[in-house]
């Protein structure tokens, strides 16, 4: 993720200059004084002090999986670096390489989704993936699925993405939670999944995908204004 936003920036164009940025980073300082804990054995730091080849491999490793998930261009023989529309959108909205992994593999799979879909896509970015199910929370869960969830939700929830969509969706239709912990996870998702939604409304925009992107669209106003866009604006002013 930083070494996109490096190449988003304009400041790393070429492997050799991301080498040489990764040499100013905190990273490089650790590896110096504790080699041993990033695997670089006594014979490599006799042969490679400044641990040259090391930093080159990283950074080689890392742009090898950023082309794999479409978010730079990589050529192995020159060693330049290019940034895609993808990379540039993920860099804006802090958007993390394994969400866009997870983004691609998804939307591949859907060519013509629904509301319920896309949500669900939104709900399974990794920057919820710290959303914990506790068992003493699954009942009060379920009660707000059946009363404040509006759409389908895809996934069970017991798991990450499906309890995200449960408490989004009763954000969006503003339910009451007792739950503390369930409150404060709330927040949290509240807090990021409009992010993550314009993320994905600006990719799906970048490739052409114009349903994708209007649904996308409709779904981050609901969640900026809390208001479905299937209800009146109306909804918007406080009783």
């Amino acid at each position: 993720d930083h070494l996109n936003a490096e190449i988003v920036g304009g400041t790393v164009c070429n492997i050799p200059e991301a080498s040489q940025w990764l040499q100013y980073t905190y990273l490089y300082v650790r590896m110096t004084k504790n080699p041993m804990a990033y695997g670089i054995n006594a014979a490599d730091l006799e042969t490679d002090p400044q641990l040259k080849k090391k930093t080159t491999e990283l950074v080689v490793n890392a742009a090898k999986l950023l082309d794999e998930r479409r978010m730079i261009r990589y050529d192995p023989r020159s060693g330049n670096l290019a940034v895609t529309d993808l990379g540039r959108v993920a860099s804006h909205f802090y958007i993390q390489n394994e969400s866009v992994a997870t983004f691609n593999e998804l939307l591949a799979r859907m060519p013509n989704p629904t509301e319920v879909e896309l949500l669900h896509v939104v709900c399974s970015a990794c920057e919820f993936e710290n959303v914990k199910v506790r068992q003493e929370e699954l009942k009060e869960i379920d009660e707000l699925k059946a009363r404040s969830c509006p759409l389908a939700v895809k996934s069970t929830v017991d798991e990450s993405a499906g309890k995200s969509n449960v408490l989004l969706q009763s954000f969006i239709s503003h339910a009451k939670i007792t739950s503390f912990t369930l409150i404060s996870d709330t927040n949290y998702i509240a807090s990021n999944a409009g992010r993550v939604a314009r993320a994905l409304f600006e990719m799906c925009l970048k490739r052409g995908m114009a349903g994708h992107a209007a649904k996308l669209l409709r779904i981050a106003k609901s969640v900026d204004k809390r208001v479905w866009w299937f209800h009146t604006p109306l909804r918007q002013f406080s009783e």
